[in-house]
């Protein structure tokens, strides 16, 4: 039998994203993860995580929205592409498989990757498994390598799990492993992410 903690924050949103970072560097240490995955759209998290792994063995793998899935077409900042560049840092913008398939489900009917979709967002995990599929489909990561996935309730982060890897062509084969940080509720960050669009 194993005992760990997980850090539950009572309200997801962007105030959480200092010290999801700080977890998640403990638990890099504590389990001898070498790569992590960071949920990112406008790049300014994943430049945060890059800053805190600076000097460090991680790798640190900060993954954007598809080109066209947002206005303007592409929201990641180019100051902060160039500041990763600068740290090191790997970042890209694939096609954002789950996410395309709950979009298309109105005009195509449902289908098997929009119902699992459906869940994993129903667990509030989705994001953290849509980088890590994405990451992996470029070849960033390994199918089967451990990896330490943040993402965030619409903005910053607030989620960190583990995750051994896959290629969305393997969707099923992907394990989560452990919580390492997550959200009580997102009642909150929903609302607000809402009152934007």
């Amino acid at each position: 039998m194993v005992q760990k903690s997980i850090t539950y924050f009572e309200e997801g949103g962007p105030e959480n994203t200092d010290e999801t970072i700080s977890v998640s560097i403990k638990a890099l240490n504590e389990l001898n993860i070498k790569k992590i995955v960071v949920a990112s759209t406008s790049g300014d998290s994943g430049v945060k995580v890059a800053e805190a792994l600076k000097g460090s063995d991680v790798k640190v793998i900060v993954v954007g929205h598809q080109y066209g899935f947002t206005t303007p077409p592409q929201k990641f900042k180019p100051e902060n592409m160039n500041r990763l560049r600068d740290l090191g840092a790997e970042f890209y913008f694939g096609s954002d498989v789950l996410t395309n398939s709950i979009r298309q489900r109105e005009r195509l009917g449902p289908s098997n990757i929009s119902l699992i979709t459906q869940t994993l967002s129903a667990l509030k995990l989705k994001v953290n498994y849509e980088v890590v599929l994405k990451a992996t489909d470029a070849g960033l990561l390994t199918p089967g390598e451990r990896c330490l996935s943040l993402a965030g309730s619409h903005t910053g982060l607030d989620t960190s799990i583990v995750l051994e890897a896959n290629q969305t062509a393997n969707l099923l084969l992907i394990k989560m492993r452990e919580i390492i940080a997550i959200p009580l509720s997102r009642e909150k960050a929903d609302a607000a992410y809402m009152q934007r669009r």
